[in-house]
């Protein structure tokens, strides 16, 4: 075993004994700058196409890595729902609204099976390496449809490869095929980011 995979294996087995500031932790590593070399969010914001004003949702928000940049594509007549099952990363969201001063991010405490978005509410559902996480993803999607607006897409972002931690990736073939049993079509697939797949849905009947 080499000493960088020894080390993630203790980091790991440290988040399971200790969760509580571990998970806090964890969630802070995910907004460290070296992820942008390969996750490339101002590519990623830009391929989006966000107009002003609009309403977005970060749903699997983490640490917030891109709930700012989703706000600041929005602009201050927009919102973001930063939606998460986790207590801790939306506590550090919280925490950094305040320290921003930023009023158009609202915090969503959500449930495995439903993410609380309001009805017709959002024109985007913004997910990064959340999907592999999803109980029943068919059913969860076939949910979601009712809080998007006419035109509203949803974009996933997900990793084609979990390497070394198991279970932390979905085929794109497996994702094609659950978003369109939910009743979505592909309207979009972008192939820049190295790790990721990076795809554009829209309901089939809109």
């Amino acid at each position: 075993m080499t000493r960088l995979r020894l080390a993630l294996h203790l980091v790991i087995l440290w988040l399971l004994v200790v969760p509580g500031g571990c998970a806090e932790w964890a969630y802070r590593q995910m907004n460290d700058p070296s992820r942008d070399v390969w996750q490339q969010p101002k590519t990623v914001i830009q391929a989006l196409s966000i107009a002003p004003g609009s309403r977005v949702a970060d749903l699997g928000a983490g640490g917030g890595y891109f709930t700012w940049r989703l706000a600041e594509a929005v602009g201050p007549e927009g919102k973001v729902y930063a939606v998460d099952v986790d207590e801790t990363a939306l506590r550090l969201i919280e925490q950094e609204r305040a320290q921003r001063g930023v009023a158009h991010v609202e915090l969503v405490r959500a449930t495995p099976t439903d993410a609380r978005l309001p009805v017709a509410g959002v024109d985007l559902i913004f997910t990064c390496n959340t999907y592999h996480h999803l109980p029943d993803r068919t059913a969860y999607f076939q949910s979601l449809a009712r809080a998007l607006r006419p035109g509203g897409r949803i974009a996933v972002i997900e990793y084609k490869d979990s390497g070394w931690l198991a279970g932390h990736s979905t085929p794109k073939e497996t994702v094609l095929r659950e978003m369109e049993a939910a009743g979505y079509r592909l309207i979009r697939e972008f192939d820049f980011l190295p790790k990721q797949h990076f795809l554009v849905f829209g309901p089939i009947r809109s």
